[in-house]
C-alpha cells in the first residue's frame, strides 16, 4: 500500500510526460511534476521506504530536485507538511 493511500495527509508526486504543445518541452523535458509544495519549504518526503525532511527546488535549467540532500527527485514517491511544533503553555 502506497503512503499516500494509507494516510491522508501524505500527497502523492505526480510525474506526467508534457503534451507536445506544452512550453516545457522547449527544455526538453521527459515529464512534468505535479503536486509539489512551495520551492523551498521543508516537508516529509518518502520512497516508499524512507522518509526524511527535504526540500523542492529547480535548477536553472528547469530540473526539479530535492535541495536539502541534493537527491534525485524520481526516487521521492510523496510529500506530507511538516506538523505544527508543539508549544508548552
Amino acid at each position: 500500500m502506497k503512503a499516500y493511500d494509507k494516510i491522508p495527509e501524505w500527497k502523492e508526486i505526480i510525474f506526467k510526460e508534457p503534451a507536445l504543445e506544452e512550453e516545457n518541452t522547449k527544455h526538453n523535458l521527459m515529464y512534468i511534476i505535479g503536486n509539489l509544495p512551495e520551492y523551498n519549504e521543508d516537508v516529509i518526503v518518502t520512497d516508499g521506504i524512507d522518509v526524511w525532511i527535504d526540500a523542492f527546488d529547480e535548477a536553472i535549467s528547469g530540473e526539479v530536485y530535492l535541495s536539502g540532500t541534493g537527491g534525485n527527485i524520481d526516487e521521492v514517491t510523496a510529500w506530507m507538511p511538516l506538523p505544527t511544533p508543539y508549544k508548552w503553555e
